[in-house]
């Protein structure tokens, strides 16, 4: 009996675990879409209430609003060509995605974390500085 609750309370564990994967995997390469066409409002979709950003000279925590606002002024100065994810995972309870963004102006890093927060992925830390 006790073998048989053990296995289901294993199976379940697995299940919930591959699905928080595959969620993960989905918000990921949804953010790297918006990225690849330099599209702030399917990004900040994935925006959490509050962000911490750092582009250009501007590195503070902002409001969702006032994030996509001044994405919307750095995607408006730095025309995306297009982005590759070089490195996405996990530790503890965050994700991470670091990847090069290509503009006609150069490329730059981009950083980001990503918690859940409220059942939802939302992307905490955005970070995109010239390489």
């Amino acid at each position: 009996m006790k073998t048989i609750r053990f296995l289901t309370i294993l199976t379940l564990l697995c299940a919930a675990l591959q699905f928080t994967s595959a969620q993960s995997s989905v918000v990921t390469n949804d953010i790297a879409a918006a990225l690849s066409a330099g599209d702030v409002n399917k990004l900040g979709v994935h925006f959490n209430s509050s962000i911490e950003l750092v582009v250009d000279s501007k590195s503070d925590v902002y409001s969702k609003q006032q994030a996509i606002g001044i994405l919307s002024d750095f995607f408006r100065k730095n025309p995306v060509k297009g982005f590759q994810n070089l490195h996405s995972g996990n530790k503890d309870a965050s994700n991470f995605m670091i990847g090069t963004l290509k503009t006609a102006t150069g490329n730059f890093r981009v950083y980001l974390v990503i918690r859940k927060t409220e059942g939802k992925l939302l992307i905490q830390q955005l970070r995109i500085e010239a390489e």
